[in-house]
Formats: C-alpha cells, structure tokens, sequence
C-alpha cells in the first residue's frame, strides 16, 4: 500500500474521496441508503433495516481518518490464524495524510453544507 501511495497519490486520494462521498450519500440521503440495506441484507424486515441503518449513520465519521486501535485490534485478530501479524507495527500502516489533505481542502465540508 505504501509503495501505491508514494507511487500513485492521486489514485489513493480519489479512493478516499469515494469513501468521504459514499458516507455523506448514505448520512443524507435515507431512501437510497435503505435501499441499498434492502438489497444487500435479503430477508431483514423493515424494523432491521432502520435500526442498522440509524446505527451506521451514527458510527460513519465524516472524515474518515484511521484509528490505530482498530488497525492494532485487527493485527490481534489475524495474529490468531497468521502469528507473524504480531511483529506488524500497526504505524505503518496507517496514513492519515490523504484524509487531512481532503479534509483541510474543505471537501468534506463543502458536502456538508449541500
């Protein structure tokens, strides 16, 4: 990932301008993000529906830079199958200059205030 990112900025960046725009669609526009819920969890009845939906809405970040204690968290879990995940260090992992640069560029808020 890093080799990508040192390589091919701009890709990695419309990536995680994707994100930013996917969460902001799914946080404002219900109808839509229900709908996609409907789709993707076949059989959920309505009820299910609105409240994973209500939830998601209140957990996405609009900026969503990475959390180290969920990347550590994630090297624990594969660490059980893959015990090399151990020695990862979890700060190399993570970048959150692509996420800063778009958010002090006033992307995300310029979504917001739609």
């Amino acid at each position: 990932m890093r080799q990508t990112a040192v390589k091919n900025p701009d890709l990695i960046e419309n990536f995680v301008k994707s994100i930013v725009e996917a969460t902001y669609i799914f946080k404002s526009n219900k109808a839509k993000s229900l709908s996609a819920l409907r789709r993707y969890m076949k059989g959920a009845d309505e009820e299910i529906l609105e409240e994973s939906y209500q939830h998601t809405r209140e957990t996405l970040d609009e900026a969503p830079f990475p959390s180290l204690q969920v990347v550590k968290e994630g090297l624990d879990m594969l660490s059980l199958q893959y015990p090399q995940a151990k020695q990862v260090d979890a700060n190399l992992i993570i970048d959150p200059s692509f996420v800063k640069r778009i958010d002090d560029s006033g992307f995300i808020r310029g979504l917001y205030k739609k």
